[in-house]
């Protein structure tokens, strides 16, 4: 980690001459080495999880592998600088192959993608997803039931996500109606996210060597093409948002914040920290956006939102900070409310002061995380493109130690509640606040910054 900063933000073109084929690629001697040994570690992961499959009865081995493609990861980041851009093409063109693989493998982790292709399905066939008469469970679907519905976690519950990322599941199923496909559609987000990052990294005269830090994350190969989680649809939302902004596109930018809390919540929430660039009929041209975005399914009625009530009113895993607050304030509800209007508060004030886009989105994400009393692996994703823009070494980090959150699963198999040790969140946690410390504990700091 430690100079990681100043190797991804320097350029690099001076290019040495090397012999071998890695070396010709990448045009950058022993790093194109390093790069290319990284690129064999990823790949032989990638093989091993979609051979295997579900790797939730084998976490211990699943946690071998990912930490074996986190340090390649991380080789590689390093290994990047002086990326030639037949280099870079040669290395996107990779990580879409270990997409590919994964795409077509069964869920590695989680079952959460089964419910965006039952939600999709129901709504080709008439129903709609937030609509109690319309739940996994209700007996009208029976003739609809197969592996799908069977891979269903909580099928008491109505739909938890909002309505656009709904009617991007409905159009999915209504092409194709499979996992694979609801999988190949969000790893083609995932691309257009990347492609919305090429505009921003050159305007930031940032290399587009930095592209790796999202295209080779194991984070995002697991979660997304691996598990199928929808993040990637919000992420897209969220870097087109940052783009239109950047290029002095403001009301572009409103709608797609807009656009990205009717996929995900937290874009819209991010937004928050940019409105000093906004002017008001923006926000109300976002705001009415967002609204027409319900109407599909007014059907529902008060009950529109009652599975995401449910969730953020009862479940906890892998909190942090949140535990303190609901202590503090002697109720999980009362906890959420708290720590939503701390995270609004710190949006707002990020806007007052102006703070640079993708540092305030940073520190949102950030907040939103360690204040969420609910903290799952695949929530690490939102800092990826942000990681792309601005050297963050904690939140990269993060995104690694984040995966020891799996060992929940073991016990949970076994009948024990679902619930993450300490000792566990300590190792998860505790490596990244040492990074993150890690500059202020150093002599002559605390001088230093009173000197600026």
């Amino acid at each position: 980690m430690l100079g990681l900063r100043s190797v991804l933000l320097d350029e690099g073109r001076h290019r040495q001459p090397a012999a071998g084929i890695a070396a010709r690629l990448f045009a950058s001697g022993g790093a194109g080495l390093g790069l290319a040994l990284a690129g064999a570690v990823l790949t032989t992961c990638v093989v091993l999880w979609a051979i295997r499959g579900s790797q939730t009865g084998r976490i211990g081995s699943h946690l071998a592998l990912y930490g074996a493609a986190f340090l390649a990861y991380l080789v590689a980041l390093v290994a990047a600088r002086g990326l030639s851009s037949r280099g870079v093409f040669f290395a996107l063109s990779l990580a879409l192959g270990w997409r590919a693989l994964l795409v077509a493998a069964p869920p590695l982790l989680s079952d959460d993608v089964n419910r965006a292709v039952w939600e999709g399905r129901i709504q080709v066939h008439g129903g709609n997803p937030y609509a109690w008469r319309d739940r996994p469970e209700a007996p009208k679907w029976e003739a609809l039931r197969d592996e799908v519905w069977h891979g269903l976690n909580h099928r008491d519950y109505t739909a938890v996500y909002p309505p656009l990322w709904q009617l991007a599941a409905r159009a999915v199923v209504s092409l194709h109606d499979s996992v694979t496909a609801m999988k190949a559609f969000l790893v083609a987000c995932e691309a257009l996210a990347l492609a919305a990052l090429v505009p921003l990294l050159k305007r930031r005269g940032l290399p587009l060597s930095r592209l790796l830090i999202a295209a080779w994350s194991p984070l995002a190969l697991v979660e997304v093409a691996g598990s199928g989680h929808n993040e990637a649809f919000g992420l897209l939302w969220l870097t087109l948002g940052l783009l239109a902004l950047e290029a002095g596109w403001p009301l572009l930018s409103a709608l797609a914040a807009a656009l990205g809390f009717q996929s995900k919540l937290l874009p819209g929430l991010v937004a928050v920290a940019w409105t000093r660039r906004y002017r008001a009929w923006h926000v109300m041209a976002a705001a009415l956006a967002a609204a027409a975005l319900v109407l599909p399914y007014r059907g529902a009625g008060p009950l529109l939102w009652s599975s995401l009530d449910k969730y953020a009113s009862f479940w906890r895993f892998n909190e942090t900070l949140f535990a303190p607050l609901a202590l503090a304030v002697g109720s999980h509800r009362a906890a959420v409310a708290l720590a939503a209007l701390l995270v609004l508060a710190l949006a707002v004030g990020l806007a007052v002061r102006g703070a640079d886009a993708v540092a305030a989105a940073t520190a949102v994400v950030a907040v939103s995380l360690l204040l969420s009393p609910n903290v799952l692996p695949w929530y690490a994703l939102w800092f990826l493109p942000l990681l792309a823009l601005r050297d963050e070494p904690a939140a990269l980090l993060f995104t690694g130690t984040v995966a020891l959150a799996y060992l929940v699963y073991p016990d949970w198999q076994s009948g024990r509640p679902w619930y993450l040790d300490w000792g566990v969140r300590a190792l998860e946690y505790l490596p990244c606040v040492a990074v993150l410390a890690g500059p202020w504990l150093r002599p002559g700091a605390w001088y230093a910054a009173e000197a600026r």
